[in-house]
């Protein structure tokens, strides 16, 4: 069933519907493409992908650093327990640390039939775990993105493991259907990225995530998130939340998943297990009775309420991102707007600058590649500057009234933008 909501969700998002290739077991060089932005290398078979993760992890260090890859096709692991998937980045070396450190724009492909046992004897057999860090990617580079991808399967481990990645990235639009079960004693575990610092934006996971301490749907311990969801169940011992085990910072997200834990539990949430200090939960909501003894972060919501277009206003912030699913395609739960894709591209195009909420009590939410701000009243007079933390501005310092916010973009532009200060 899950799998029939992904493809009516895809096909919404921009999902390109080609022959599946399925991975036979061997490898065939990429020949198509120079790795660049406008010329990126194109992976048109299961065969090259394979050759991919071979490249990193057993003849080459760090060579997709800055390097572009898009998949062509959708693509079949064939996974089993005698045919499993060897993680990119994980396998062995005499030097430390091969990732994946490029751009992988899967083009709204999928890839599914993933399968990955890390006691099993045929991981044993190849000597691939080098990385602490279990996933489609074990480990990727800070700066490395992964978007536009659905990833479908199954994760057992006694490692960190995430969906997509075991370790860092940057995620836009990536639904993960993998379910994980990680049985160490400090096993992180997620749909989307496990651990380290990773940023994650308009994903969804899907999957079943059970685990030990710092579990998510969408990032177990660490990171960001920002306009995600969950939808699979999530158990844990403790650390354990229905978008997060333990994260710095969480907007515009809701949970509808079930939250199991421990009984001597210290912290669990329907949204976020811990909060660490300084860092921000808003505007997340979850569904009533997903947990048993929900903490203070996000709002329960009735099942009613969450489908409905009052929920989905509440989310959007003022920005249309989410839209009711009148399909039926998510249970009736709100959905990304397909007029809001390519976020990635608006986020680089240095001309279009977003900000949320307005009206705005607090703080403002800047979506785009800006260096500096500067905040100005109507008769012209300068009331704030700021150059650092432009992702989150305060104003609530600021009288009540209209402001005008002067941006400089990266490519030396200025937008301006007016909010009003309730």
């Amino acid at each position: 069933m899950k799998k029939v909501l992904y493809i009516m969700l895809f096909l919404i998002l921009g999902m390109n519907l080609t022959a599946q290739s399925v991975w036979d077991g061997s490898r065939e060089a990429i020949s198509s493409g120079s790795g660049t932005e406008s010329d990126p290398y194109l992976i048109e078979n299961a065969q090259q992908l394979a050759w991919l993760v071979y490249t990193i992890n057993w003849d080459y260090s760090r060579w997709t650093e800055g390097k572009y890859f898009l998949l062509t096709t959708d693509i079949d692991l064939n996974g089993n327990a005698d045919n499993q998937w060897i993680p990119i980045g994980a396998g062995p070396s005499t030097e430390s640390h091969k990732y994946f450190d490029g751009v992988f724009d899967g083009d709204f492909h999928e890839i599914t039939g993933l399968y990955i046992d890390s006691n099993n004897a045929v991981n044993d057999n190849n000597s691939m775990w080098v990385s602490d860090y279990v996933g489609f990617f074990a480990e990727l580079g800070a700066n490395a993105q992964v978007k536009n991808l659905y990833l479908e399967g199954l994760i057992i481990s006694i490692r960190k493991s995430g969906g997509f990645s075991g370790k860092n990235g940057i995620f836009e639009y990536c639904i993960s259907d993998v379910d994980i079960k990680t049985s160490g004693t400090q096993s992180a575990s997620a749909g989307i990225a496990a651990y380290g610092n990773p940023t994650v934006r308009f994903s969804a996971n899907l999957g079943d995530i059970n685990g030990t301490n710092g579990v998510g749907g969408i990032i177990g311990f660490n990171g960001t998130v920002e306009n995600c969801y969950n939808m699979g169940d999530i158990e844990g011992v403790d650390v354990v939340g229905g978008i997060a085990g333990r994260s710095m910072k969480i907007k515009n997200c809701y949970n509808v998943g079930e939250i199991v834990y421990d009984a001597n539990a210290n912290y669990v949430g329907a949204i976020v297990g811990m909060k660490p200090s300084g860092g921000t939960v808003s505007n997340c909501y979850y569904l009533e009775g997903c947990i048993a003894d929900p903490n203070e972060y996000g709002e329960p919501k009735t099942a009613d309420f969450m489908r409905s277009q009052d929920f989905v206003n509440l989310l959007n912030n003022d920005i249309t991102i989410w839209k009711m699913d009148t399909e039926y395609i998510n249970d009736g739960y709100p959905i990304f707007d397909e007029e809001y894709m390519n976020v990635s591209e608006i986020v680089e195009n240095t001309e279009m600058v977003m900000v949320y909420p307005n009206p705005v009590i607090d703080y403002v939410y800047v979506v785009g590649n800006v260096t500096s701000c500067e905040i100005y009243d109507l008769v012209g007079k300068r009331v704030k500057s700021i150059s650092t933390n432009m992702e989150e501005i305060r104003v609530s310092d600021l009288q009540s009234g209209i402001y005008m916010m002067q941006f400089l973009t990266k490519n030396g532009n200025v937008v301006t933008r007016k909010i009003v200060k309730q």
